[in-house]
């Protein structure tokens, strides 16, 4: 198959939906949200959810793109969230309270600490991966729509990242509650706050007649659409 076919061919509607199904979370627009969530996407709305990315994320070219998800896939906010959770960890109950007593009222930096401190111990070993994963995958469904990205490329590299998903957390409600997490550290301290938006979003989802997430188990089967030689790879980007 030669490398235009490769780049052309469609995927699978129902991992499509599936994948959109993870990435559906990412969409706390209030009334919209859910609206975006189980419908398929169009031009309109496809227009809609690039903006908002790109205004959240700066990925409105290339370059800009393929740099963004290389740091969601190697860096993310979950890396700054481990650092925090490493120190917090090695300190005892008692210093652990002074250290948290001890941050700056109105600091992002003391804020993030905070977000970490209330949900470390409630977290799995990957903690708030699923938000760098689930903004991974819209982002790169977004940038093969505006062939920022080869379609086949980002098809495999959102299949990889959905695998990783799958390893990370044992259900939709876990992976659903470290995206909420990872989301509160991310917009700790800053001057726009979505996090109640998220959080009912996230309860819409887990409940909603027509949810995405309610059409698929956890454990969704991806090996048959994976590169059978690729499977255990790492996604990357090359520029």
């Amino acid at each position: 198959m030669t490398k235009e076919a490769e780049d052309e061919k469609e995927i699978d509607p129902k991992v499509s939906r599936y994948l959109h199904a993870l990435s559906s979370v990412c969409l706390p627009q209030k009334q919209l949200s859910y609206y975006l969530a189980i419908h398929d996407y169009h031009r309109l709305r496809d227009t809609f959810l690039r903006l908002r990315i790109d205004n959240r994320w700066d990925t409105g070219d290339t370059a800009k793109t393929k740099e963004r998800l290389t740091w969601f896939l190697e860096h993310g906010r979950r890396a700054e969230f481990d650092q925090h959770r490493y120190v917090l960890s090695a300190l005892s109950a008692a210093n652990r309270s002074n250290y948290i007593a001890s941050f700056k009222k109105g600091d992002m930096e003391s804020a993030r600490q905070l977000i970490v401190y209330s949900y470390m111990n409630r977290l799995p070993h990957d903690g708030i991966a699923a938000f760098d994963y689930a903004w991974f995958l819209i982002i790169c469904k977004a940038g093969a729509q505006q062939s920022y990205l080869p379609k086949a490329d980002a098809v495999e590299s959102m299949l990889k990242v959905a695998k990783r998903i799958q390893l990370a957390y044992s259900s939709w409600e876990e992976y659903l509650f470290a995206y909420a997490c990872g989301n509160l550290y991310d917009e700790a301290g800053g001057a726009k706050n979505t996090s109640k938006a998220t959080e009912v979003h996230i309860l819409k989802l887990l409940t909603g007649k027509y949810s995405p997430i309610r059409e698929f188990d956890w454990k969704f089967d991806l090996t048959p659409f994976m590169p059978s030689t690729q499977v255990a790879s790492t996604p990357s980007f090359s520029s």
